[in-house]
Formats: structure tokens, C-alpha cells, sequence
């Protein structure tokens, strides 16, 4: 028998709520499934407890294998990570937009853009965390390609002069910062102009590009930098060398330069001084580059 009080009572609003909350959990699944976005939750531990089929897809890894896992062995800084991602979560309550590298399982880096929030209960108990991920890797990887193209000299495939003001002041700056030394070679190709204007454009520029390979060869390549300076000059900076130590790999590069293609070059070295300018350390390679070229000297190896 009914309670009294529900005695002749309808039914249908019980099964009306019913069937709309099953329609909306099956909506709401329908959208994080066909999400081609990351969407993973964590407990208080940094352990993951829901990860999407986008997350799956993205990392190329699936859900039962996800589950249980630390979130941080996603990052491509793996705790130092995670424990940024929560201090600006417990300072600011929610994260937008935050950009960092995750790893694949196939062991590819993809660049993510990511928004969290901490899961909380009724009360305010921090249950864990909800992070959405996007990846940004093929709109990243177009801003460092134009950026590289707009820093590099198209015929040598050196950097150019635009870039040489960025990061001499930058290398400036760290010198005087971290009492470092730096020294810098300005290099200008004896002969060029002859060449050009004798055997025409094709040959001067391969004597360009043919001098830029020797440069690159010549230099430590995540340390040192050459630029096109302009024309036939060409710029070299040398972070943690003395003056002597420039002179040295100039001499070097002469050599190689002159077995290479039979040219001949001039340069200049300079040192950054204590309370010297960027600028004052170009102008006194620049002056002494001239004096050699004017002296009709060769400095020689050894």
C-alpha cells in the first residue's frame, strides 16, 4: 500500500527526473567523448582518475593504462611541473591558458595549452584537480618558424643583422651580470667586390655561403653565434672568451677560409670591458678589422 499522504500522488514526476538526469549524464558524455581536448582529473595525491578518449588520443595512450598513474609523468618536466601548475592553483583557485610540453607515449613532445581548476566538495575540501588540454604544437611550431625567418640572412642561413642588436645587448647584459667575458670578431671578405663584379652575383654569393659553412664549422654551436653583418662582413660573438682566445679562432678560420675557397679575409676582435656599451665593443672590433685591411697584412696561424 502507498503512504497515505502519496495515495493517488502521480508517478510521473519521479520517472520525468529520472529520465532527464539520464539524458543529461548521456549528454554530458556524448560531449567530453566527441571533445578532441585532453580532460583529466586527479585526486589530492597527483593521481590520475579520469582520463578522456581526447586525452587518449592526444597521448596516444589508453584510459586503463592512464589510471592510477601520477599526472606529472605526462609533463616534460615531470614534478616541477605539476608543482607550478599547483601553486598557481592554490594562489589563483583556477589556471587559463597555461602553456607547457607534454611527453607521447611514442616518445614525440607535444606543446599543450592548458586551463585547471581545483575540485572541491560541498564544504570547500579540495578533492583533487580538473585540467583541460589543447594542443598548440602545429600553431608553436609556425611562431618559431617565422620567428626563425625573420632572425636569419636567407642566402647564408646565418642570423642577420637584426637579430646581432637582440643578442649582442642580450650577451652584454648576461656578461656584465654574471662577470663573464665576452668577446666578439668582426670579419670582412678580402676581394669580395673583384669577385662580384667580375664574375658576376652567383659567384659572389657562393662565396658567401661557401664562408658561412666554414663559420659554422669553426664555432661552438650552442654557445658562439654568426651573423651576415651586411655585404661581405660577418660578425661572430664568443661568450666566455678573451680577446687573445678570439684572435686564435680567427686565425683558425682564415686558414680553413683560405684552404676552403683560396680567400682571403680581415678581422677585428674586441672584448666587452667592465663598463663598456655593446655598441663600443662592435665600433672597436670594427676599427681594428679596418686597420688590418688597410695594413695589407695576413695573420697567419702560428
Amino acid at each position: 500500500m502507498p503512504h497515505p499522504q502519496l495515495r493517488g500522488a502521480p508517478e510521473t514526476p519521479l520517472i520525468h527526473l529520472s529520465s532527464d538526469f539520464i539524458r543529461a549524464k548521456e549528454y554530458f558524455e556524448a560531449i567530453v567523448t566527441s571533445s578532441s581536448d585532453a580532460i583529466c582529473t586527479t585526486d589530492t595525491r597527483g593521481r590520475i582518475i579520469y582520463f578522456s578518449p581526447g586525452a587518449e588520443r592526444m597521448i596516444g595512450t589508453p584510459c586503463e593504462d592512464m589510471i592510477g598513474r601520477l599526472a606529472h609523468e605526462l609533463y616534460a618536466d615531470g614534478r616541477a611541473d605539476a608543482e607550478r601548475i599547483m601553486r598557481l592553483l592554490r594562489r589563483d583557485g583556477a589556471l587559463r591558458n597555461h602553456e607547457l610540453v607534454i611527453k607521447r607515449r611514442d616518445g614525440r613532445y607535444l606543446c599543450v595549452s592548458m586551463s585547471a581548476a581545483l575540485l572541491r566538495d560541498r564544504s570547500g575540501k579540495v578533492l583533487g584537480t580538473l585540467g583541460i588540454s589543447k594542443d598548440i604544437t602545429p600553431r608553436v611550431e609556425l611562431e618559431r618558424r617565422l620567428r626563425e625567418i625573420s632572425i636569419t640572412d636567407e642566402l647564408t642561413g646565418l642570423y642577420n643583422k637584426r637579430h646581432l642588436r637582440e643578442r649582442l645587448a642580450d650577451e652584454a647584459q648576461r656578461a656584465r651580470r654574471q662577470r663573464h667575458r665576452l668577446s666578439l670578431l668582426l670579419i670582412d671578405l678580402d676581394g669580395f667586390k673583384r669577385v662580384n663584379d667580375s664574375l658576376g652575383h652567383q659567384a659572389g654569393d657562393r662565396m658567401l655561403r661557401d664562408f658561412a659553412e666554414v663559420l659554422r664549422r669553426g664555432i661552438r654551436g650552442r654557445v658562439d653565434a654568426a651573423f651576415r653583418y651586411g655585404g661581405d662582413e660577418f660578425v661572430v660573438l664568443l661568450p666566455g672568451q678573451t680577446t687573445a682566445r678570439a684572435l686564435q679562432i680567427a686565425k683558425r678560420l682564415a686558414e680553413d677560409t683560405r684552404k676552403a675557397s683560396g680567400v682571403e679575409i680581415s678581422y677585428g676582435a674586441a672584448s666587452l670591458r667592465r663598463a663598456g656599451s655593446a655598441s663600443e665593443l662592435l665600433g672597436t672590433a670594427d676599427e681594428r678589422m679596418y686597420r688590418m685591411k688597410r695594413s695589407g697584412r695576413r695573420r697567419r696561424p702560428g
